[in-house]
């Protein structure tokens, strides 16, 4: 299969998976976030999550809570571990998910978004769950916006970094104003047709469409926080990892 074929398959497969995310769903795991997702929590920054102590990351939404990653010894960029999401058939789906605390959409943009990925193809997906939008079926406007990589993404074969997605092009699992039909565009026109959308959480995925699929996430970067996943629990006293994964992203 050629470098352009593998590329699309990869990029199919986090469309399929996106797919997931038409409807809103209860959320249990926090206090209070209703059946559509709205009045998020105030979140926190997570500047590390690991299989012992997650710090916030997980799936609190009841519909997709045997949609779990897991943590791995597996690098990407650094040497502590990361978050593996897997697939083994073509129903599963693999996310894992952390409260934006109902931030502006206005507001997030304004600092980096991304993440970095190891996988033979560019394979993850990066969502923000919204409300306040405007235009769709949902009272309360929920959505999911969805970045997807495309055929220009970064090679993540010996891991690499999918930076400044706030700049690129998402689509919608709703038909609302900026955004229908599920067609990519400006993340930057979704955010003037929608002044009043808040993001509620954000997240990262694989979903449907092979087999057996799997890739490795690190260094997620929402809002100014960028997480570092690992394997196990740093020994005491080594304090955060956070900052080290700025240089990442160039900041």
């Amino acid at each position: 299969m050629s470098i352009n074929s593998t590329r699309r398959v990869g990029v199919v497969v986090a469309l399929l998976g996106a797919a997931a995310l038409t409807a809103p769903a209860i959320a249990t795991a926090l206090p209070s976030t209703g059946s559509l997702g709205s009045s998020a929590p105030e979140a926190s920054c997570s500047t590390l999550s690991t299989e012992a102590t997650p710090n916030g990351w997980g799936i609190p939404f009841t519909d997709e809570k045997d949609q779990t990653a897991s943590y791995s010894a597996d690098n990407v960029l650094d040497k502590d571990g990361s978050l593996k999401l897997a697939v083994d058939g073509t129903g599963d789906r693999s996310v894992s998910y952390h409260s934006a605390g109902g931030i502006k959409l206005s507001d997030a943009v304004g600092k980096a978004i991304g993440f970095a990925e190891r996988a033979a193809t560019p394979t993850a997906a990066f969502q923000l769950r919204l409300t306040g939008t405007t235009g769709g079926k949902f009272e309360n406007g929920f959505t999911t916006l969805v970045w997807v990589p495309g055929p220009d993404a970064t090679p993540t074969a010996d891991g690499g970094v999918h930076a400044d997605l706030q700049k690129g092009v998402w689509w919608s699992t709703q038909n609302i104003e900026g955004a229908k039909d599920r067609v990519s565009v400006p993340l930057a026109d979704i955010v003037a047709a929608n002044p009043n959308a808040v993001v509620d959480h954000y997240g990262v995925s694989v979903g449907t469409g092979s087999a057996a699929t799997s890739t490795l996430v690190d260094a997620v970067q929402f809002n100014g926080c960028t997480t570092n996943f690992a394997k196990k629990d740093p020994a005491s006293g080594t304090g955060s990892l956070g900052d080290v994964f700025g240089s990442l992203f160039g900041s």
